[in-house]
């Protein structure tokens, strides 16, 4: 694994507030290192107008959008893929994205990120439905500046279930960095904003877009729209403009002690959090709930960790020394 969330995390409370109109490899891997949180909106509050803005220094209101009734908040990490039940399927994939609360109703993705590009393996459903690329699919290359172009040609398989072939499909991706502004979102306004709009072609047809706004600051998702075969699917950040470092000043949230043997104390907090805990390789160690301010580490062996923090207000990002 080439994640180093402790470095990383780092990296992001130092903030980065640089415009520079491209996604750079350096601020692309921020994002891995970081919990992604986001909601499925309701299609009906999303203006498609946003979707034929581009250009320079353009605004995206998307200030209306509304979560979808009756689905979850979804919280996406970025893990080792041979600590997922199907990693093996993807031996070229250096990571997974998925929820660790949800694998059961949303699957794993399987990515190759290098210094030069960021392509898709596949992904692994539930259902055990599941697609495997044999020649990737690219999905952004680095760095990626407002105005660039690229295409790229793809091979995959699909399965239906675990092991019944379904179909085989080619086809190309036409990606562009189409736009650069403002995005606001109904917790404020993010100012530093790449648009990404993609159109992919497939040998079983029809045709797919998608258009994603990324925070150019750490490499995040803001915003997903994507269409395909009539299906639509949208989903936005919950996070603040103000970033994660900025919200854990004004929460004056802390842990205690340190080095911790047995618990970890949340202090000046009367919430409670789901949580996740990583290694320095990025492998997911423990998830789970907080309890009474409360996280039970006497299981954990002795070293440096990462611990997340979140729920649907707050996201905080800690340094955790174990020691038995």
């Amino acid at each position: 694994m080439k994640n180093l969330p402790g470095i990383l995390c780092l990296m992001l409370l130092t903030g980065n507030h640089l415009y520079s109109q491209s996604l750079t490899y350096t601020n692309f891997l921020k994002s891995l290192s970081l919990t992604q949180h986001v909601i499925l909106a309701d299609k009906n509050t999303f203006n498609t107008g946003l979707l034929t803005i581009t250009g320079n220094g353009v605004t995206w209101d998307a200030s209306g959008i509304k979560q979808q009734t009756g689905t979850p908040a979804i919280n996406f990490i970025y893990g080792d893929p041979s600590l997922t039940p199907n990693g093996a399927l993807f031996p070229s994939s250096n990571y997974a994205q998925y929820d660790p609360l949800l694998t059961s109703v949303l699957g794993y993705n399987y990515y190759q990120l290098t210094n030069d590009s960021f392509v898709s393996w596949g992904d692994y459903q539930p259902s055990t439905q599941h697609e495997i690329f044999q020649n990737p699919d690219k999905r952004l290359v680095f760095p990626f500046s407002f105005g660039n172009t690229f295409v790229d040609d793809y091979a995959k398989t699909n399965y239906s279930d675990a092991t019944t072939i379904s179909s085989y499909q080619t086809g190309t991706r036409t990606v562009i960095f189409s736009g650069f502004g403002t995005l606001v979102l109904p917790q404020g306004s993010f100012n530093n904003v790449g648009l990404v709009s993609e159109l992919r072609t497939n040998s079983l047809g029809p045709n797919s877009t998608e258009f994603t706004w990324f925070n150019l600051d750490d490499g995040r998702q803001l915003m997903y729209y994507a269409e395909n075969n009539g299906k639509i699917t949208i989903f936005y950040s919950t996070d603040s403009p103000s970033g994660m470092a900025d919200n854990d000043l004004n929460q004056k949230l802390m842990i205690f002690p340190d080095p911790v043997s047995e618990k970890l104390h949340i202090i000046n907090s009367s919430e409670n959090f789901d949580y996740q805990i990583f290694d320095l390789n990025g492998r997911l160690i423990k998830i789970g709930y907080t309890e009474n301010s409360e996280i039970t580490t006497n299981n954990i062996p002795a070293g440096l960790y990462i611990l997340n923090l979140f729920n649907n207000e707050n996201y905080h990002c800690f340094k955790v020394n174990m020691s038995h």
